[in-house]
């Protein structure tokens, strides 16, 4: 939200604009001839109510200074940036408007304004008029792009995947840069076909997430999910395991239905051999085993519970809440229990908490999401891979 400092300097910056205009313009009639009055009065008494931080009347001043010419296009598209970042979006909606009445406005300059009054029904949430506009504006040789991008946003807000998948291809086109956000949109599709029982149609949106790396892991996870539902727990075993070794920070997703579909399979002496190799390529893998075997509610593993033993003693935190040293030479069952009732309570913590954050903006979360809400990214969202212990010792 902007601060009160900022819509100062803002109408500092108009004022000044408003009054260069003005020197230049009469400055070229007559250099020698004095500012008139009634411009230098409204400076003045404009600066005044800046100063004295009565904004709203300054705003007010600053719009009647602005007539409508083509030294003063600018003060008027600054004034409604300025109006719709207050949220007076009425009042940007007037200037631009204002703007689109004139008839000998230029072609470039009203695709301008017919931008940014898509940005203002964008700002009061009437999307269905931003869309016309910016829909209007993709033919335009100076904002295509910029209007493009926009569809694109409104296209996300609304779940309208199959529109936001042709806007994003036209962007392509028009920009020359390519992302994994189309692959994500296709991906969108099959889960969305996938809860509705479409299995089929799941498969064919899939076809078209191969082409980014983004698009073929996220795949991975849904063919893996699709093939769990149809039975054929060996693929989604291989599916899954392809996951972890493209990226181990899905630890905490993948490893529940991993085992799973070891179960299924009567394969649990191999799952063993699967950890262990995990471990021992990577012996700091134990910890995200562990935290993954906690959140996942996972048993019957020995593998599991060497990870959960080793995490639990080690952790220098949690060493501060268990006696450690007790626990390591305890009776073998003492130990057992000890260790299932220190992980229910870390399991009841880590669901209560924040458990993945967007690595780009900072938001957390409790459940795994892809598109984060509040940066608008996609695949920024990661496992935090740890227990909120500082809450309960603090």
């Amino acid at each position: 939200m902007p601060t009160e400092a900022t819509f100062l300097l803002a109408g500092l910056l108009i004022v000044f604009a408003a009054t260069g205009w003005a020197f230049a313009w009469f400055g070229d009639r007559d250099r020698d001839s004095e500012l008139p009055a009634r411009i230098n009065a409204d400076y003045i008494k404009g600066l005044n109510l800046v100063l004295n931080r009565r904004t709203d009347e300054a705003l007010e001043l600053f719009l009647q200074m602005a007539k409508v010419d083509d030294d003063t296009l600018e003060t008027h598209f600054a004034l409604g940036h300025l109006f719709r970042r207050r949220g007076e979006v009425e009042r940007a909606i007037r200037v631009h408007q204002n703007l689109l009445a004139r008839p000998n406005l230029g072609q470039a300059q009203r695709d301008q304004a017919l931008y940014a009054l898509g940005e203002d029904y964008l700002g009061a949430g009437l999307f269905d008029r931003a869309e016309n506009l910016f829909g209007d504006l993709t033919a335009s040789d100076t904002v295509a792009i910029s209007a493009l991008e926009r569809l694109v946003y409104i296209y996300e807000r609304e779940q309208e995947w199959e529109k936001a998948i042709h806007a994003h291809r036209r962007l392509q086109a028009l920009s020359g840069k390519k992302s994994s956000q189309v692959a994500h949109y296709h991906c969108e599709l099959a889960e969305r076909a996938r809860r509705d029982g479409d299995l089929k149609r799941a498969r064919e949106c899939l076809k078209n997430t191969v082409s980014s790396e983004a698009g073929a892991l996220r795949g991975a996870l849904i063919r893996a999910a699709i093939a769990e539902e149809d039975g054929d727990h060996a693929l989604a075993l291989d599916l899954y395991e392809q996951v972890l070794d493209k990226d181990s920070q899905f630890m905490p997703e993948v490893l529940p239905a991993l085992f799973d579909c070891y179960a299924e399979t009567a394969r649990l002496p191999d799952f063993e051999r699967y950890i262990e190799k995990l471990v021992a390529r990577d012996p700091s893998a134990a910890s995200s085993i562990a935290y993954a075997a906690i959140i996942g509610d996972l048993t019957d593993s020995e593998a599991l519970t060497r990870c959960v033993e080793e995490f639990v003693f080690g952790d220098e935190t949690l060493a501060e809440l268990v006696d450690v040293d007790t626990l390591r030479t305890a009776t073998t069952e003492h130990k057992r229990q000890a260790l299932e009732r220190i992980s229910s309570a870390l399991r009841s913590l880590g669901l209560a908490s924040a458990r993945y954050r967007c690595a780009n903006c900072g938001y957390s979360t409790r459940r795994f999401i892809w598109h984060c809400p509040s940066c608008k990214q996609w695949e920024t969202l990661r496992p935090m891979q740890r227990f909120q212990l500082d809450s309960v010792i603090g």
